[in-house]
C-alpha cells in the first residue's frame, strides 16, 4: 500500500497556527459551554497530523506545564519541526514519524492523553485511517479527555464536491500538479460550463485561486480522498470512542446562538435531539467547516461548577477592535440591542478582568450567567475581547522559539504567528511585520533604533523581503526594486514604534526597561 494512503504529500503544508487546538483555549470554550474542562496544572497532549507543526511549536513553547506529543508520517515534516524544536531548546516537544495505524496498534509507547487534537486531516483519508484515528483514542484518551477536530463539512460544501473532483483530473494531466488543476477549471468557467453559472460558490473558488498559497491549496483540494462530512456522522462514528460532543470550538456557533431568526429557533427548540438540531444549524448557516470539541464523559457545570471555572477565565478588550452595534459574524448579521453589549465592552477596556468578577460586575447586574455568557461570546466571535485560561505561564521558553521563527522569517519561512504567552497560545502576524519584528528584534532599545539604526533596519528587511520572495506594495502599486529601501524607510517612520508597541501587548518579545540617562 501507499504510505500516503491517499493523502497528497508532494508540497510541504503551509506554516500554520490554529490557536483551536491550544488546550487553555479548548478549556475556556468547554466551560463558557458550560462542560467541565480538564486540569492544566499538568497535562499530556497530542496532535495527530501536525504538518509543518508550528501550532505544537508554540503550544509546547506556552505551556511549559504540559508534556506535549505531535505524530505526522511524512519525514520531511519532522525533520522540519524538529530543527526548529532542537534550536528554541523546548523539551516538553515529542515530534513522532508514524501513520494512525501504527499509533492505534500500539507501536510507539504513549502516554494517556488529556487532549488530542486533528486539523483537517480527517477530509483528506480514507474510511479505513479514519477508523485508526477512533482506535487511537479508544486507546489512549483518558476519562475526562478532550478531542478537538475540525474537518470540511455539509452542506457548505455541496458546490464544491464536483470542483474537486474537477481539479483532480486537471491535476492528473502531468506536469505541476496545481497548474493543471487550475488550467482545466478556467478553461471551463470561461466556457459558460452550466455548473458554474448555477453554483456561484464553486466558480468564486476559482476565481480567486490565483490570489492563494499554491502548496495551500495542492494540501486543501488535491487528495485521492476528499470528504466533507455532516455533523451528525462524525458524532456517530466518535461515539464508538465513548465521546460525547461538547460544543463548538468556534465562538460564532457556540449554542444558544443569537444569529438564528425568531421562526428559525422555534424550529430548532422543538428538536429534543442534540445531534439533530446541531446539524440543522449548519444547513441554517451552510456551513463549509467545522472545529467541535468532544469528551470522554461530558460533565455539565452547575451554576457553583461554573463560578469556580469563572475564576481561571480572564478577559480583556482587544485594543485594535472598536464596538460595533451591527456585528458581522462569517453567516450572520447581528444587531446588539438592549443595554448591556456597550457597558460590558467599556468595563473591559478599562482592565483585565475574570469571568467570575464580570458575572458580578454593576454592567451586568440583572443579568443571569447564561446571559452574561452569551454576550461574552458574541464579544469574543467578532474580535473586540480577548481571553485566556489559566494564569500566564513564565515566557522563557516563548521567548527562545519566537527568537528562532523570527530569525528562520529572514530565511524564508513563511509563519503567520508567533507565540504570545498572555492569551497561551499564538497570535497572528503578517510577513512584513514579521520581517521588521525580525530587524528590531535584538536591538537593546528598539524605540531608539528606529532613528539610530535606520538604515541598517531598512537593509535587512529589504534583504529579507527577497528570501521570502515578497513583493513590497504600497496600497495596490507595486514598489520597484531600486526604491524598496527608501519605502520601507517611510513604512519605519510612520509605524514602527505602533508595531514595537503592538509585539510588546501580545508577548511576542519581553517589554524593554526605558533607557536612563
Amino acid at each position: 500500500m501507499d504510505w500516503t494512503e491517499g493523502y497528497n504529500n508532494s508540497v510541504a503544508y503551509t506554516m500554520g497556527y490554529h490557536h483551536e487546538q491550544s488546550p487553555t483555549y479548548l478549556n475556556a470554550c468547554l466551560a463558557m459551554q458550560r462542560v467541565s474542562p480538564p486540569s492544566i496544572e499538568k497535562f499530556n497532549y497530542c496532535e495527530l497530523g501536525f504538518g509543518q507543526s508550528l501550532t505544537s511549536l508554540i503550544l509546547a513553547a506556552t505551556h511549559p506545564q504540559g508534556d506535549f506529543y505531535a505524530c505526522d508520517f511524512n519525514p520531511l515534516h519532522v525533520l522540519a519541526a524538529a530543527s526548529v524544536r532542537d534550536e528554541a531548546k523546548l523539551p516538553n516537544l515529542t515530534l513522532l514519524e508514524n501513520s494512525f495505524g501504527e499509533l492505534a496498534q500500539g507501536a510507539v509507547e504513549l502516554p494517556i492523553f488529556d487532549y488530542i487534537t486533528m486539523h483537517g486531516i480527517i477530509s483528506w483519508i480514507s474510511d479505513e485511517t479514519r477508523a485508526q484515528i477512533v482506535q487511537f483514542l479508544k486507546r489512549y484518551l483518558k476519562p475526562g479527555g478532550v478531542v478537538q477536530v475540525s474537518y470540511n463539512a455539509m452542506p457548505g460544501l455541496a458546490q464544491v464536491l464536483p470542483l474537486q473532483r474537477l481539479l483532480m483530473r486537471g491535476a492528473a494531466k502531468g506536469g505541476d500538479a496545481w497548474s493543471g488543476a487550475l488550467e482545466l477549471a478556467t478553461k471551463l468557467a470561461d466556457l459558460d460550463a452550466l455548473h458554474f453559472k448555477r453554483n456561484p460558490d464553486s466558480l468564486a473558488r476559482v476565481q480567486g485561486f490565483p490570489g492563494l498559497d499554491p502548496s495551500y491549496l495542492v494540501h486543501e483540494y488535491l487528495h485521492e480522498k476528499w470528504t466533507p462530512f455532516f455533523f451528525a456522522d462524525i458524532a456517530r462514528e466518535l461515539a464508538d470512542a465513548k465521546l460525547s460532543f461538547a460544543g463548538s470550538a468556534r465562538f460564532p456557533h457556540m449554542a444558544p446562538v443569537g444569529w438564528l431568526t425568531n421562526a428559525q429557533r422555534q424550529l430548532l427548540d422543538a428538536v429534543t435531539d442534540p445531534i439533530e438540531a446541531e446539524e440543522l444549524r449548519d444547513y441554517f448557516s451552510n456551513r463549509a467547516f467545522r472545529s467541535d470539541i468532544f469528551v470522554r464523559g461530558k460533565a455539565a457545570l452547575s451554576d457553583i461548577r461554573l463560578r469556580e471555572q469563572a475564576e481561571h477565565i480572564h478577559l480583556w478588550r482587544n485594543p485594535s477592535v472598536s464596538f460595533k452595534p451591527v456585528a458581522e459574524l462569517e453567516h450572520a448579521t447581528v444587531t446588539r440591542g438592549g443595554p448591556y453589549h456597550q457597558p460590558l465592552f467599556d468595563r473591559l477596556h478599562r482592565s483585565e478582568m475574570t469571568l467570575a468578577e464580570l458575572f458580578d460586575a454593576p454592567e451586568v447586574a440583572g443579568v443571569d450567567m447564561d446571559g452574561v455568557l452569551k454576550l461574552v461570546r458574541l464579544s469574543i466571535a467578532v474580535g473586540e475581547t480577548s481571553f485566556r485560561y489559566g494564569a500566564v505561564q513564565t515566557r522563557a521558553s516563548a521567548d527562545r522559539l519566537n527568537a528562532v521563527l523570527l530569525s528562520r522569517a529572514e530565511q524564508g519561512a513563511k509563519w503567520n504567528a508567533l507565540a504570545s504567552p498572555r492569551p497561551g497560545g499564538g497570535a497572528g502576524v503578517g510577513t512584513l511585520d514579521l520581517l521588521m519584528m525580525a530587524s528590531l528584534h535584538e536591538k537593546a532599545d528598539r524605540k531608539k533604533a528606529l532613528s539610530k539604526d535606520m538604515d541598517e533596519l531598512t537593509a535587512r528587511v529589504t534583504r529579507s523581503l527577497a528570501a521570502v520572495g515578497m513583493q513590497l506594495r504600497v496600497g495596490d502599486v507595486e514598489v520597484a526594486p531600486g526604491d524598496i529601501t527608501r519605502r520601507m524607510g517611510h513604512i519605519f517612520e510612520d509605524s514602527g514604534k505602533t508595531l514595537i508597541a503592538h509585539a510588546t501587548e501580545l508577548g511576542f518579545w519581553a517589554a524593554q526597561k526605558a533607557a536612563t540617562r
